[in-house]
């Protein structure tokens, strides 16, 4: 009986380069997919990112909009706020009933002071003689001296070339504001001042109340 052997496997140099570049191929391919994976992932990272920013450039943009918007809005309502104040004042004082002596004159005086968040309103004469003045009204000889001596100031700017003043604003450095509006009863020059905190007067802030004022020193006069 011829005994059997298997032989050694040998591989030879063709065999060897053939399993090499096979596990080469493995290797590169699994390279491969995964950068091609990685790629992949990265894009999708990439537009993420990308949306977001946009989203908040969006979002960064209405909230300027809304700012501007409301800083328009603000600038309106503080251009406007002098006439609407004056178009109260207007209201409430044109709604008092009064009758004809001193008395009426400070409740005319009062609401005026009231309706406009005066300190102080004052009404005097081109002498200096105060004619009346709401009943919080402090230093009422002293501002009608001021008035007599702002109503001289104002004649005097004015001359043939330059209408005279009607209106004068002063601000204190105690922050207030004093606005002496000059007018005529007859033939008497009349101011009537009025003292606020802050800088919210204008100079055609009393010119709501003048007629009422007319109308009662007027009827003064005739009695």
């Amino acid at each position: 009986m011829i005994p059997f052997s298997i032989p050694p496997l040998s591989m030879t140099p063709l065999s060897l380069i053939i399993a090499s570049s096979s596990v080469v191929l493995l290797l590169t391919a699994g390279y491969l997919i995964g950068a091609r994976s990685g790629f992949v992932a990265r894009e999708k990272l990439r537009a993420v990112a990308q949306q977001q920013r946009q989203a908040l450039l969006l979002a960064r943009s209405e909230l300027d909009r809304n700012v501007e918007t409301q800083e328009l809005r603000t600038s309106i309502e503080q251009a406007l706020a002098p006439l609407l104040h004056r178009e109260q004042l207007s209201i409430d004082v044109s709604s008092l009933k009064t009758g004809k002596g001193a008395r009426d004159l400070t409740l005319l005086l009062d609401k005026i002071a009231e309706a406009g968040d005066f300190t102080t309103v004052v009404l005097s004469n081109s002498e200096g003689l105060s004619l009346a003045g709401n009943s919080g009204a402090q230093d009422i000889d002293r501002l009608a001296a001021n008035s007599s001596f702002v109503m001289l100031m104002a004649e005097r700017i004015g001359n043939d070339q330059f209408p005279a003043p009607t209106a004068i604003l002063a601000r204190d450095t105690d922050d207030r504001t004093t606005l002496y509006r000059i007018f005529d009863v007859e033939d008497q020059k009349i101011a009537l001042t009025a003292i606020a905190e802050g800088t919210g007067l204008t100079p055609t802030t009393l010119d709501a109340v003048l007629a009422k004022v007319s109308g009662m020193l007027t009827a003064g006069h005739e009695n």
